[in-house]
């Protein structure tokens, strides 16, 4: 799918495809961050330094949202 051309799209015209692409995308994200940030926050970190623990289990995650933040959320001109 060419998500550029959805953006840059003068007429405001959007195909099925682009809004069950949207929708699953947005489903698989509600469903699997949740599940992500779960298994990062109760892994075993026993034996790891304070820092990487720190990094592990709040930087990561923080990341995470940012990195869905950035590719679903549409760039202003």
């Amino acid at each position: 799918m060419d998500w550029k051309k959805l953006w840059k799209n003068k007429r405001a015209a959007v195909t099925a495809g682009t809004i069950v692409a949207l929708a699953v995308g947005f489903l698989l994200v509600a469903i699997l961050t949740p599940i992500a940030m779960t298994q990062l926050v109760s892994a075993n970190t026993t034996g790891w330094d304070t820092s990487v623990k720190t990094i592990f289990a709040t930087v990561l995650p923080i990341l995470f949202i940012i990195g869905i933040a950035i590719k679903y959320i549409p760039r202003g001109k």
